[in-house]
């Protein structure tokens, strides 16, 4: 099998990531693909450093350019070409895996259970400078079983992160193009596997979620309003790609999902009389919230009706 780790200015958090990998403890081979994407600090040492210690499980690839700011996708182009197995797990160089047993785990269950096309476990949140959170990314206690309409109509994010990932290789050689949301890499990836089979949840936490690390995709987004109006933009385009490309097998639950992403939109734009209009959007957008948050929301929308 092979593990896939995507790198950038990650000198403060690498060397997590990195021994997470080398501590699994598995009963197979695996190698792992870092792909450093020519960072300006140390991170590139860091990985040449653990790649000559460790040549039977590292393989690099470090750019002298950045490729992400030339809008080449990274894994398509250079990753995937060079798996090798079965299976495909994933980490990004500034979260990293807490459990020697993951890898072992998560083949296991996929070994015995052909359909599932995606494996996945908790993870706990954690600050940028390493500080627990005592918060996991998933509530659920028990073990089960997640369909495509459970991914649509959650919160993206809200059941497991990225760092879980384990998939089938066959199922994902090259990412289908009907399910891409611009800026958003793991939920269309997610929404796929689910459209091709199931993905299976263990409650167990067995990696760790660097909130707002410097340079990561949240923080850009909590830098930037504008960017966050736009990711459900891209969510809303992409669920359309998604309905045509599915024949719209899936059209009821899309449909709710869209009507949920048009009313964060309403929301942040503060477009409240066009949500007093639309209780189809409002009723989706207070399933999203917590009970303070809707709260809020409906004491602006009142404000609208009263004027």
């Amino acid at each position: 099998m092979t593990v896939c780790c995507l790198a950038y200015n990650h000198e403060k958090y690498i060397r997590s990531t990195l021994e997470g990998f080398i501590r699994q403890k598995t009963t197979f081979r695996f190698k792992v693909i870092v792909h450093d994407d020519a960072s300006t600090d140390n991170t590139r040492n860091i990985i040449k450093e653990y790649a000559e210690k460790y040549p039977d499980i590292f393989e690099t690839i470090l750019q002298d350019e950045n490729r992400y700011q030339k809008g080449i996708d990274v894994e398509d182009e250079y990753i995937f070409p060079k798996v090798e197995g079965k299976y495909v797990a994933a980490c990004e160089g500034d979260d990293y895996w807490t459990d020697e047993n993951k890898l072992q785990l998560q083949v296991e269950y996929m070994e015995k259970h052909p359909d599932c096309t995606l494996c996945v476990h908790n993870t706990e949140k954690i600050f940028e400078n390493g500080d627990r959170m005592k918060k996991n990314i998933n509530v659920c206690r028990r073990e089960r079983d997640y369909s495509f309409e459970d991914l649509a109509l959650a919160e993206p994010g809200s059941y497991f992160h990225f760092s879980s990932f384990m998939w089938r290789y066959d199922k994902m050689k090259i990412k289908n193009p009907a399910f891409e949301m611009e800026g958003i890499g793991d939920y269309p990836m997610a929404l796929y596997l689910a459209s091709v089979g199931y993905i299976h949840y263990i409650p167990r936490v067995m990696s760790r979620y660097r909130m707002n690390s410097v340079g990561s995709w949240s923080c850009s987004m909590n830098s930037d309003h504008s960017k966050k109006i736009a990711q459900h933009r891209n969510i809303i385009k992409g669920f359309r790609l998604i309905d045509k490309e599915t024949d719209n097998r899936y059209s009821p639950v899309i449909k709710k999902a869209i009507a949920r992403e048009e009313a964060k939109i309403m929301a942040m734009e503060k477009n409240y009389s066009a949500l007093l209009k639309s209780p189809r959007r409002f009723a989706a957008l207070c399933r999203t919230l917590t009970h303070k948050a809707v709260r809020g929301v409906c004491d602006k929308v009142q404000a609208v009706r009263c004027r």
